[in-house]
């Protein structure tokens, strides 16, 4: 009874243990990258050491108590087959313990060069309104330089083109210089408009923008409309104030004038 007793609690054991090795034998997820080999590799070795033994007595406790019944504990009959049984049932958990084993050690060599995701170390915080402050103060001076946003915002359509051309000529100018100041202007092509010119295929897409009836691949013969333009600089202006993008940003103050 003893034997038996013992017999059927190891028997639960080793389901209970196959049962975890199979179901979690992996690394916790959670972990970081440099913990989940050790914790992986741990939680691998004790389960396939505890089914490994378990299956062992097993083994030790089915042959002894097999061996200790004598006829009379036995059905009739089966006392010709004890030592068919007893084989085939040793065997049974045999097989049982490699393939369990067997698994592990494909799901290790199948795991063993993957990668642990590594935290990307965050990016710089970027302030917001970042960039909107020079781009106000770029504007500013073009107003204040050229009259830009006035030009631009004014309603043309009632003037003739002698008074147009007339106030154009202040905003080129002015607005010309705050250009030269702050970037380096040249144009892309070196040469002139109206000549032909030929796109060969290794040619740079940024360079060129074609027009116009563009079929099949290069080169592409045509002519210069526009010469493009580079800068070799950009330095706008600084600007000291906070900007909050959601807010009515002055480019230009209202002037009054104090009588």
């Amino acid at each position: 009874i003893a034997l038996a007793a013992v017999s059927v609690y190891v028997f639960c054991e080793a389901l209970m243990a196959r049962h975890r090795f199979v179901e979690a034998p992996g690394a916790d997820t959670n972990q970081s990258a440099g913990q989940a080999p050790r914790a992986a590799a741990s939680q691998t070795v004790k389960p396939i050491k505890r089914v490994l033994v378990l299956s062992v007595l097993m083994l030790f406790l089915i042959v002894s108590y097999s061996k200790a019944m004598t006829p009379d504990f036995l059905p009739a009959g089966l006392e010709a087959y004890r030592d068919v049984v007893l084989a085939a049932v040793a065997l049974l958990i045999l097989i049982d313990a490699l393939v369990a084993l067997r698994k592990q050690r494909g799901d290790n060599v199948g795991s063993s060069d993957t990668t642990y995701p590594i935290k990307a170390p965050r990016p710089p915080s970027i302030q917001e309104g970042a960039g909107y402050g020079e781009v106000l103060a770029f504007l500013s001076l073009l107003q204040e330089k050229g009259r830009f946003i006035d030009f631009v915002m004014e309603d043309v359509t009632p003037f003739n083109d002698a008074q147009v051309a007339a106030a154009s000529r202040v905003v080129h100018q002015g607005c010309a210089a705050v250009i030269r100041e702050y970037f380096e202007i040249s144009p892309v092509h070196g040469g002139k408009e109206g000549e032909k010119l030929t796109i060969d295929k290794g040619a740079d897409p940024d360079h060129y923008r074609l027009v116009g009836k563009v079929t099949g691949a290069p080169p592409f013969h045509g002519v210069v409309l526009h010469r493009g333009w580079k800068t070799a600089k950009l330095c706008l202006p600084r600007y000291a104030t906070p900007v909050d993008p959601s807010a009515p940003n002055i480019i230009t103050p209202v002037e009054v004038e104090v009588r």
